[in-house]
């Protein structure tokens, strides 16, 4: 999320806490209490039917049909008024309202305890945060659009009621039952979340149900197995647990949930559960807090409840004691025959009854239910589980991680090119998600801990790290489960904790830290609440600086980690990774036009395979592989494949260097080559400014088959020049078995020299780039590709760009470029495939630099970001744009220094003819390569876009990736998906 829409999001929540507050609403279905609608189907309902439609039964869609026709017989028999949702899937759900539907005489309320939205419940749907996590966020905005989207979710499937928000406040470490379901231990932390879940539901059309009334948070014991007893005094409810309650009610929410506890501060009577007290519901409740909506009871066949009290006797208890509505009830015949019978011995009057009957048709009302439409089964999962939903869960996982410990700033890590680091999971997978991510940002190794594994050795191997990542996931959140910590990971974890290096990250409850001495004295700590994919992914990323850590201890750990607790910390000084949404790009147009243009030069050929990776704003939104290697359809394309960049090495490397000598002060685009490269000083090309060198407007000749001069007419190679076998004079290796004569370096410089001079006029020349790797290793002392990479490359944890690949990959990382049939005669794979640059043993400013997608993204985005990256400065920002802005304008030149530009203004081209797209800003620039490569940069539109592909496998002579353009039609689909 950018700082922008972060600030924007809390004036909005400040906004609407201040409007929901100030406002004193009521339950918003009130004021159609007395509505034709409403009164018309009242007065064709006798006292039985009114009193049914108290009554709410659970029903499940993963069932038999034998379960379907019990509870249609319930809704034809018993003219119940709702259900209650549990386990299923989404599909059979919608199939099931609509045959419950059309059984009904009165709509039914389809509710749902929907805490974290539907998938709480529903097979394949997405998992809101626990509101525990939750409650870390400091944006309650996006609270607010949680409610929203879930309120949009349940409505698709049919529903009207969530049973959330929870108000209680956990103020009891050990509450075995709310915990974690809790927004915290601060009424008012609490009283915000609550108000903004509560409100977005009920915006998007679905009313909100607080509970559980009057405060289930300081608990010992669950109600689901007992009635647990709370012994506060009066003074210490109004203070403290009614306060979240009092706020919904004034900000009008829906519905409030009665729980099953015993207070005896309200209700002396030994063992009388609250739902059934009308001191509590009636006097408290309604009359002391004013809360003139509907009240839901907690599930009628909890053990708290029906421990005590009978079925039929309990429902008839808490209808009178002022609930209006029975849920879970374990037998609707009984519950009704029982206050039908209280009604009778004058205990519930027929009054009460209309009223109850009125509110509940007063909300169907509300909710649409006078016009029931059948809902549409046709792909509901795929339209319930948006890519925004994603996006949006994804940001309040990312708001809520909480940084504990940070000695010496160490997060986010620094210095990627001097720290050797580790990636440990306990309790999972080497190849964890969170190890898997972390390895996007910089090479790591990777280990696990599990029980029974050699601790002493594995303990020795990470004492030659700097730093050691540990991941701490499969726990349990439940404090009387001991949270799933064991004795032996509490052992090991002593053991680790005596290291001074390590980052730990845990995945759980928080309360647990607290039972995790060693844990605490980690150099870093991050505490995620949640263990999930997106949790662990999130996590490296906070490591890294890829996200900042944002989120607040909702509860006390303790003296070290009270409520509030939080250190924060940087983003977005790397790349992150997360969805187009969170970059302000539509998955739905992205994808769409992405794969159908990849796809397309698969079917044509015009390349076996490719990948392409593109970031807005920092993130990483894009990043799929098409296809294989070669046409042999053998090896799939993967992520982490290194490419042969081909003339991208231009921009990424050559140029690259001499931007950092102009940093430094030792190189100026102003002077003349010959100050630069004696040998030329003497020679028409002295003179040469090397501004208009970079540009390619100096008037050199654009190209020279150097590799033609090396062979006889007979098609043989000269006996001076290649040898089969390495010796010390013929050390330059083209290929496997074919050496170059060392000296054959200085015979291209002399060729480039003697070679005509043409006017000064763009014409597009890699002539110069031969020379520049000379140029930056006298300028820096240091070998061009050792200054490159400890410069550049290992600075921004792109470990993976660099020269000769055969020497560093296995072929099977490598992707294959020609089958050479005229000069090396073998197929080229690890070795460049530009010829001039392989005689330059690889090391060449034109050609010869290999990386994966990720890590050449990494360089874009450092140029888009003007030299900053990683919380460095690599390169100043000035140098970035005199590079990469437009020279010669005036001569009708579009290039930069070293970086190609758009197309310059011109009525006459056509939108095909416009380079490299029409959506290209003036400010953006980058470089295409000969092997099928790309790569863009735009800081207007906050976009780096990498392309890699191997289109001269087997042969250079297929040139459909041009033809078709698909390199910039990808780029032009990025531009078009854009939505904000």
């Amino acid at each position: 999320m950018s700082d922008l829409l972060h600030k924007r999001l809390l004036t909005v929540t400040a906004f609407l806490m201040l409007t929901l507050i100030l406002a004193g609403q009521q339950a918003p279905y009130l004021k159609y209490i007395n509505h034709p609608w409403v009164d018309s189907v009242l007065a064709t309902l006798d006292n039985k039917e009114r009193v049914a439609q108290s009554i709410w039964m659970a029903t499940w869609s993963n069932r038999d049909i034998s379960h379907a026709f019990e509870i249609g017989n319930l809704i034809k028999d018993q003219k119940i008024g709702g259900l209650i949702f549990f386990q299923g899937t989404a599909e059979k759900e919608a199939e099931l309202i609509n045959y419950y539907q059309s059984l009904a005489d009165v709509p039914l309320i389809m509710a749902m305890d929907a805490e974290w939205g539907p998938g709480m419940r529903l097979d394949n749907i997405i998992d809101f945060p626990y509101q525990m996590t939750l409650g870390a966020i400091k944006n309650d905005s996006l609270i607010y659009l949680m409610g929203r989207e879930v309120a949009r979710q349940m409505k698709l499937l049919g529903l009207n009621q969530n049973l959330a928000p929870v108000a209680d406040i956990n103020s009891n470490p050990n509450n075995p039952v709310i915990n974690y379901r809790s927004f915290g231990e601060n009424r008012d932390l609490v009283s915000h979340k609550v108000i903004m879940y509560a409100s977005g539901l009920q915006d998007g059309g679905i009313i909100a149900t607080g509970k559980h009334f009057p405060g289930h948070g300081d608990t010992d014991s669950d109600s689901h197995l007992m009635l647990p007893v709370i012994r506060h005094n009066k003074e210490r409810f109004d203070s403290l647990e009614l306060i979240p309650f009092k706020n919904a009610i004034d900000s009008g929410i829906g519905s409030i949930m009665s729980a099953h506890l015993h207070i005896p501060a309200y209700d002396s009577r030994e063992n009388m559960p609250s739902t059934l007290s009308e001191n509590i519901i009636k006097g408290l409740l309604k009359e002391e807090l004013g809360f003139e909506g509907l009240v839901v009871t907690d599930a009628m066949n909890m053990k708290g409840l029906t421990d005590g009290f009978a079925s039929g006797t309990a429902d008839a208890m808490a209808y009178m004691a002022g609930n209006d509505i029975l849920e879970y009830v374990q037998n609707a015949e009984l519950a009704i025959e029982a206050i039908l019978d209280y009604r009778k011995q004058g205990m519930i009057s027929d009054k009460e009854i209309e009223l109850k009957c009125r509110k509940i048709l007063a909300m169907k009302y509300w909710c649409g239910l006078d016009d029931f439409q059948k809902i549409n089964k046709e792909k509901l999962e795929d339209r319930i589980n948006l890519p925004t939903t994603r996006a949006l869960v994804r940001d309040l996982y990312a708001e809520s991680l909480t940084v504990l410990n940070n000695e010496n700033n160490l997060i986010p890590v620094k210095n990627l090119d001097k720290s050797k680091i580790a990636v440990l999971t306990i309790n999972g997978l080497k190849d964890s998600p969170f190890a898997e991510m972390a390895s996007n940002y910089t090479h790591i190794s990777r280990f696990m801990w599990k029980k029974g594994v050699d601790e002493n050795k594995l303990l020795d191997t990470l004492r030659f790290f700097d730093i050691v990542l540990v991941n701490i996931s499969g726990t349990d959140q439940r404090p009387y489960r001991d949270f799933g910590i064991s004795s032996e990971l509490h052992l090991f974890l002593s053991k680790l904790g005596e290291k001074n290096n390590t980052i730990s990250v845990y995945a759980g409850n928080p309360y647990a830290i607290d039972r995790l001495e060693p844990l605490q004295k980690s150099a870093g700590l991050i505490l995620s609440y949640q263990d999930n994919n997106i949790t662990q992914e999130l996590a490296a990323q906070l490591i890294f600086g890829g996200i900042g850590g944002h989120g607040k201890l909702p509860v006390t750990i303790n003296k070290q980690y009270p409520a509030g607790y939080g250190i924060i910390t940087p983003g977005n000084i790397r790349l992150q990774y997360g969805y187009p949404e969170n970059a302000g790009i539509s998955s739905e147009i992205l994808e769409r036009k992405i794969d159908s243009i990849a796809l397309a030069g698969l079917e044509t050929e015009a390349y076996p395979g490719c990948e392409v990776i593109a970031a807005r704003r920092g993130i990483v939104f894009f990043h799929k592989t098409y296809g294989y290697h070669t046409f042999y359809r053998r090896n799939k394309v993967e992520k982490n494949d290194v490419y042969d960049l081909a003339s991208l090495t231009k921009a990424s490397a050559a140029t690259a260097g001499l931007m950092v000598l102009d940093d430094m002060g030792l190189f100026n685009p102003d002077d003349n080559l010959g100050k630069y490269f004696p040998a030329f000083r003497h020679s028409d090309k002295s003179d040469l400014v090397l501004r208009d060198i970079l540009a390619h407007q100096a008037g050199l000749v654009a190209w020279i088959p150097f590799w033609q001069d090396m062979i006889k007419k007979n098609g043989d190679f000269k006996y001076r020049s290649v040898k089969t076998e390495e010796s010390q004079k013929f050390n330059i290796e083209l290929s496997p078995g074919m050496f170059l004569n060392k000296n054959y370096k200085k015979k291209i410089y002399r060729k480039i020299k003697k070679s005509p001079l043409g006017e000064t006029k763009y014409l597009y020349s890699g002539l110069s780039f031969y020379l520049f790797p000379d140029i930056i290793r006298e300028l820096s002392g240091m070998e061009y590709d050792k200054f490159l990479k400890d410069r550049i490359y290992h600075p921004i944890g792109a470990e993976d760009i660099t020269f000769n690949a055969h020497l560093s990959y296995p072929l099977v990382q490598i992707v294959p470029t020609e089958n050479d049939d005229f000069f090396r005669n073998t197929q080229i794979h690890g070795y460049v495939h530009d010829e001039g640059a392989a005689m330059m043993g690889g090391l060449s400013g034109n050609a010869g630099l290999f990386a994966t997608a990720n890590d050449l993204l990494k360089l874009y985005e450092m140029y888009r970001r003007y030299g900053n990256f990683g919380g460095e400065q690599i390169i100043s920002e000035d140098v970035i744009r005199e590079y990469t802005s437009y020279q010669f304008i005036e001569n009708n030149n579009r290039r930069g220094l070293g970086f190609d530009k758009p197309s310059l203004a011109d009525s006459s081209l056509s939108r095909s003819q416009i380079y490299p797209c029409p959506s290209a800003s003036a400010s953006s620039f980058g470089h295409s390569g000969y092997t099928g490569t790309f790569a863009w940069a735009d800081p207007e539109e906050e976009l780096s876009y990498v392309f890699l592909s191997n289109r001269v496998y087997p042969t250079r002579n297929n040139n459909k990736i041009s033809s078709m353009n698909i390199r910039t039609d990808i780029l032009q689909s990025i531009y078009d998906s854009i939505i904000d």
